[in-house]
């Protein structure tokens, strides 16, 4: 058989394969392996109650019991913990959702993506001083066109050191690149900073803006001291601003989301109020007795 045959070959059958990978269900679906994966390594030296909460995370049911019935039906707590992996994917939808209702609104939204040079050890400190540094690059010349937006942070480590970047959606219909490149520069205080913009009308965009603080899949694979290290200096911080004409919409955006959102869930016999606890047994008793 010729050689090309035997490459294309080789190439069908590793496409195959991966499409029957994909194709199959996994019993334990990746999120949950993440999670489990974190919190055992984080127990040994940080046993804090945001680490309990997420040890808890899908794994504590929760009970409702109707106040009128008695019926009682049952779900997973959610910790809500920012680098939690099973809590990441509805946080980002959140905020994608509020993104979403001021891009709309908006003819010239412009991606852009602010970098600077690793550094050995993550503290709080560095944290702020680069959020000190993303405000002060927000008041420089370059932004003076800029109507308003919003800037996430993300923190990434792939064995070189930390990183931080910065994702920020502007209200702009032209940036001078080279003044921005300068601008960032000095902020951080290097000769040459890496910047780069694009114009994301005909893209879907508000998923980077609203994308994880770092993914569930990186932090798992850290080691533990790495990732204790990660999470003391996070604890506090805010990863998410918004500035200008996105500041002064959002008590508008908060009641546009909440005259979308669905009623509030009520039982089959008609009642709206419930009792929630862990214990599904004690739960019942006291319903018993109402």
């Amino acid at each position: 058989m010729p050689s090309a045959a035997i490459w294309e070959l080789i190439r069908k059958r590793n496409i195959a394969r991966a499409q029957r990978e994909r194709s199959q269900v996994k019993l334990i679906p990746d999120r949950d392996v993440w999670q489990q994966t974190i919190v055992s390594k984080l127990w040994p030296l940080n046993n804090s109650v945001q680490v309990a909460n997420m040890a808890l995370c899908g794994n504590q049911e929760i009970f409702r019991t109707c106040k009128n019935c008695g019926t009682v039906k049952s779900f997973f707590y959610r910790c809500s913990v920012k680098w939690c992996p099973r809590c990441q994917i509805w946080l980002a939808a959140k905020r994608q959702k509020v993104i979403g209702f001021w891009a709309a609104k908006i003819s010239q939204p412009k991606h852009l993506v602010t970098t600077q040079s690793n550094f050995p050890i993550l503290t709080r400190r560095t944290i702020r001083e680069h959020q000190r540094r993303l405000a002060k690059f927000r008041r420089t010349k370059c932004f003076e066109k800029v109507a308003g937006g919003c800037v996430s942070t993300e923190i990434t480590n792939e064995g070189n050191g930390w990183h931080l970047h910065a994702h920020w959606l502007l209200d702009v219909r032209w940036l001078n690149m080279t003044e921005v490149k300068k601008a960032w520069a000095h902020q951080v205080h290097q000769n040459y900073a890496i910047v780069k913009v694009k114009d994301v009308r005909q893209k879907s965009y508000t998923a980077e803006l609203a994308k994880y603080l770092a993914k569930g899949s990186e932090i798992a694979s850290w080691p533990p001291e790495q990732i204790n290290e990660f999470v003391r200096a996070i604890r506090g911080c805010r990863f998410f601003g918004s500035f200008g004409s996105l500041r002064e919409a959002a008590p508008a955006i908060r009641r546009e989301i909440f005259a979308t959102k669905p009623p509030s869930p009520i039982c089959e016999c008609g009642c709206g109020q419930f009792r929630f606890g862990t214990d599904q047994s004690e739960l019942m008793r006291v319903a018993s007795q109402a």
